[in-house]
């Protein structure tokens, strides 16, 4: 009997044994492959779709390119133009050079014009005054005022040859004979209050008198107001001098404008 449990025993420990080496066989562990290990910018192409194949690199869409960080060989589908030439006037430039010039005449000033063409003005005609300032209506001035003048007249006026120290050789400079009679200018002050104006052109140039400014400063002297080139100034004359602000006249048309404001002042009517 205990032959036959000892054989038995040894059947069944030989039945146990020969299923044990495949079972232990199946699980043994193979070694795993090491994982790997790609770049940033991998990983990130590999989730828009790169695919990882045979443990290749992934796919990150610049196959084309060199070796470093060059231009590349492939020229953008848009932007370039050989028709487009360094200097050309088409599209923006920063060339200074290629830049349009500006029309400067309708920059500068013309500071020339009247003042060298018809200003007529002494360097010692420095007073400006604002005419709203002035009485240009005085009581006197008014239909009749040759006899409405309050002072002293009558005994101004101009013959062929003013007796003026200076006249005659600037007369001949100027090429002039005579002045502006005591009737033109009469009747300019006579137009002028008829057709309610506070000036008269003084003849023979581009001044405006106010002729309802002239007073007199003593018994040959005046004060009045002309106006030239839009500016109105404040002058003297001295008419038996024959002197502006003290001084000869530079031109015909000052001795004109000194004719004017002493006949209004002091000539006969």
């Amino acid at each position: 009997m205990k032959d036959a449990f000892a054989a038995f025993g040894m059947a069944l420990a030989a039945l146990m044994a020969v299923p044990a080496g495949p079972a232990l066989a199946s699980r043994q562990f193979t070694p795993e492959a090491p994982l790997a290990v790609t770049s940033s910018a991998d990983s990130l192409v590999a989730r828009g779709g790169g695919r990882v194949g045979g443990g290749g690199r992934a796919s990150n869409g610049f196959g084309n390119a060199g070796t470093g960080l060059n231009r590349g060989s492939i020229r953008p589908s848009g932007g370039w133009s050989n028709q487009v030439q360094p200097g050309a006037s088409t599209g923006p430039s920063l060339d200074r050079a290629n830049r349009s010039n500006r029309d400067r005449a309708n920059r500068d000033v013309n500071w020339n014009g009247n003042r060298n063409g018809n200003r007529d003005v002494n360097r010692n005609w420095n007073r400006q005054v604002n005419i709203n300032n002035v009485v240009v209506r005085p009581g006197w001035a008014r239909p009749g005022w040759g006899v409405a003048r309050p002072w002293n007249y009558g005994w101004y006026g101009v013959s062929t040859t003013p007796a003026w120290g200076w006249w005659g050789a600037r007369a001949a400079l100027w090429g002039v004979g005579s002045l502006a009679t005591a009737a033109i200018i009469n009747n300019a002050v006579d137009d002028a209050i008829s057709d309610n104006y506070s000036t008269i052109v003084v003849p023979n140039s581009d001044y405006l008198l106010y002729y309802g400014s002239i007073q007199p400063s003593g018994q040959s002297t005046v004060n009045f107001v002309v106006q030239a080139d839009g500016i109105d100034y404040q002058l003297s004359a001295d008419c038996n001098a024959g002197l502006i602000n003290g001084k000869e006249p530079k031109t015909a048309a000052q001795a004109e404008l000194l004719n004017a404001a002493c006949q209004v002042a002091f000539g006969s009517t």
